[in-house]
């Protein structure tokens, strides 16, 4: 047997190669999704990438970040690029940033949305929709404003370019994608 990669992997390991060019700092299961690879062929790959120099990884709490070699290893954490955040229609961040850019139905308005609403809406618990919005309003998609007890949500362009998929920046995308967006999400 060979020592060194096979070459029927060279394009899955390119794919790979250009993803994280684009995401530097993207985490395992991030570069599984986006690839559509299994957990054993994206760290293979991966292992096959930092042992050729490509690339490198580094812990960052419970997550393992990836990066080009155009990005020192040595680099200090916060001066790391963080990837953009994308979440797909089948997440439950998903489901709370369109329901919250979509603001208070005609149909149902009872005032702004708050954390109970989008429980019931959404039809899980509260406890689920808090864990989801501190960790979306720590990561710059949404924002909270103290009403009494209560916080109500709104959406921030991080928020919407995760849900569309990372339209560029939401001050440069073109004329034809931002019409598409107000109508999605009725004017607002």
């Amino acid at each position: 047997m060979a020592n060194g990669p096979r070459p029927d992997g060279d394009a899955t390991r390119e794919r790979i190669i250009t993803f994280l060019e684009q995401n530097q700092g993207a985490h395992l299961s991030a570069i599984i999704r986006a690839l559509q690879l299994g957990n054993h062929q994206a760290t293979i790959h991966l292992k096959t990438l930092e042992g050729q120099a490509t690339l490198w990884g580094r812990k960052e709490g419970q997550y393992l970040r990836y990066f080009t070699s155009s990005i020192p290893p040595h680099t200090a954490a916060e001066e790391l690029p963080n990837p953009p955040q994308i979440f797909t229609p089948d997440t439950m961040q998903f489901r709370i940033i369109d329901r919250l850019a979509r603001g208070s139905t005609p149909s149902k308005n009872t005032g702004s949305l708050t954390q109970g609403k989008l429980a019931e809406e959404l039809e899980c618990s509260q406890q689920l929709i808090s864990h989801h919005l501190i960790a979306l309003e720590k990561s710059g998609c949404i924002k909270s404003r103290k009403s009494g007890f209560r916080k109500n949500w709104s959406v921030k362009a991080p928020g919407l370019q995760a849900i569309t998929g990372g339209l560029r920046s939401l001050s440069t995308v073109d004329h034809h994608d931002l019409e598409a967006l107000i109508a999605h999400y009725g004017g607002q």
